[in-house]
């Protein structure tokens, strides 16, 4: 599942592209001090999104979603 948000005015008219949401999130996550990265595996139950995000100060999450865009929901909603 692809989810497609607009950030500006200015993606609706093509002058820039739309973001993902993940794409905002993460955003937000690095304006807030966050550093923060994403992989994905394979599991013998189909692929697994992986999200990562520490601060300096020795705190880190770890969220495994099946989709990015909810891994990516569930570290904003913890931690913004």
């Amino acid at each position: 599942m692809i989810v497609w948000g607009c950030c500006t005015g200015l993606a609706e008219s093509s002058i820039i592209p739309p973001m993902k949401y993940q794409e905002i999130i993460a955003d937000k996550l690095s304006a807030a001090g966050w550093s923060w990265g994403y992989c994905s595996a394979v599991t013998r139950d189909g692929w697994r999104w992986i999200v990562d995000a520490n601060r300096g100060d020795g705190r880190r999450y770890i969220i495994h979603s099946d989709e990015l865009l909810s891994a990516s929901l569930e570290l904003e909603g913890m931690l913004l």
